[in-house]
């Protein structure tokens, strides 16, 4: 068992440079874009917050912003929380450098995976709007490597949902919260069944939910963590070197066991990074490609608010773990637990129920936001059938996932990533040297017009 859990982490491992050098080709081809265009990013999006453009009838696109928010709600979920915790816990302090490597870096990939989603996308009359990197995919590639990232992202993201699951199950029926507990199996029940009526109702609906859920969330975690860090303003230039060290040199903590080093840093920050921002994976590019807009490389600026906004929720989350010293206690569940942990300690009972509120929400709205891309996978692979069994399983896994071990979980689904990200994101760096022109923006403008 030992053996086979040693050559999984080496098989991440060698993964690794094929993501960040893929990432770092999509950053110098479109001529480090995330930087570059960061103003023009700002004024698309405060542009939508405060002019939002007037949808059409009928049911096949929505808003900019909406198709914005449905896929910032699969992006900042509890693994957005969580994933950085569990990280410094497993690899130490210096995965938080890994954590802003794939952040920087993810959103140029994800620019790129949306402009071209939004290039390939299909208008059916009669089906609505088939998008998503199944498209270019099978377009410019391979049909088969369209149906293979379909099959697996299917899979995957099935695994994504019953990881929030877990994690929300795990915060309400914790010991912090007393006797007002909820039994894993209930939490279950009544998530599987709400997201299952949400996604029966259409992506109109899960997109206006979306864009009020997101902002709520996003503004409540936020304010709480900065509570904390600059409460802790003293203490940040020691955390700071701790990272660095970390990152370059194994140490024994508090736990005895050593951990650290570039081989961790790289592994856990990148890949639990890829987890909560979802660069490369393409499953972003799924709602946004339901947006009403003509131009794709402003869909592709827009992207990147996402990745920008799960890098700081990474950022934060590492820091309050990091100075309330959280992640070094052997007597705290890994997970949501030490997030809790860290919240309580600052504001009690009120802390216990700002991490309680951000779960529900950040999980509710990432496993609404899966289960939708998922859908469109499955309807990718069967042409529209058999949509009863996929509402069975989506549901099904919901409900397991509250019940399972947390270190199945959260383990198994960085193996689920692999067959999804790496021949996807080797395939947008070959489409960005086939079709780079659909990455500009003045030909974009001008097909538009």
């Amino acid at each position: 068992m030992d053996f086979l859990k040693s050559f999984g982490e080496f098989f991440l491992f060698l993964t690794t440079p094929i993501i960040l050098s893929a990432s770092l080709l999509l950053t110098v081809k479109t001529r480090f874009i995330q930087f570059r265009k960061l103003p023009h990013m700002f004024r698309l999006l405060f542009t939508l917050i405060f002019k939002r453009q007037k949808e059409s009838d009928g049911n096949a696109t929505v808003g900019a912003h909406r198709a914005l928010f449905s896929a910032m709600s699969t992006t900042i979920g509890i693994s957005t929380i969580v994933s950085p915790v569990i990280a410094i816990r497993i690899g130490g302090p210096g995965a938080v450098l890994g954590f802003l490597i794939a952040t920087i870096l993810g959103a140029a990939v994800n620019f790129t995976e949306v402009a071209f989603a939004l290039s390939y996308r299909k208008h059916h009359p009669d089906k609505g709007v088939a998008g998503g990197p199944m498209q270019y995919m099978q377009d410019e590639i391979k049909p088969w490597l369209a149906k293979w990232y379909a099959f697996f992202t299917f899979i995957m993201l099935l695994g994504w949902s019953a990881a929030q699951a877990n994690q929300l199950g795990a915060i309400f029926s914790s010991e912090l919260v007393g006797k007002f507990s909820i039994p894993n199996w209930v939490t279950g029940a009544i998530l599987a069944v709400l997201v299952t009526a949400l996604l029966l109702s259409g992506f109109k609906r899960i997109s206006s939910f979306s864009a009020k859920l997101v902002p709520v969330m996003f503004l409540i975690y936020l304010g709480g963590s900065l509570w904390i860090i600059l409460a802790n303003f003293s203490s940040l230039p020691s955390i700071f070197k701790m990272v660095i060290e970390s990152a370059f040199a194994p140490k024994a903590f508090g736990s005895g066991i050593m951990v650290g080093g570039i081989v961790s840093a790289l592994r856990w920050g990148v890949f639990k990074g890829l987890q909560a921002s979802e660069a490369g994976v393409g499953t972003q590019t799924i709602p946004h490609s339901m947006a009403e807009t003509k131009v794709p490389f402003d869909q592709g600026i827009l992207a990147m608010v996402s990745t920008y906004s799960a890098g700081c929720i990474f950022i934060l989350s590492s820091l309050v773990a990091l100075v309330t010293e959280t992640w070094l206690d052997p007597n705290l569940a890994i997970g949501i637990n030490m997030v809790a942990a860290s919240f309580q300690s600052y504001f009690s009972t009120v802390g216990l129920l700002i991490v309680m509120a951000s779960a529900l929400l950040f999980a509710f709205g990432t496993i609404l936001g899966n289960s939708f891309n998922g859908s469109q996978c499955f309807i990718y692979l069967t042409k529209n059938r058999f949509m009863p069994l996929y509402y069975v399983a989506a549901a099904s896994l919901i409900f397991i996932g509250t019940v399972m071990d947390v270190t199945i979980v959260w383990s198994l689904i960085d193996y689920l990533i692999v067959p999804v990200v790496v021949p996807h994101i080797l395939s947008i760096v070959y489409l960005s040297y086939k079709q780079g022109g659909l990455l500009l923006e003045d030909k974009q403008q001008m097909q538009a017009a």
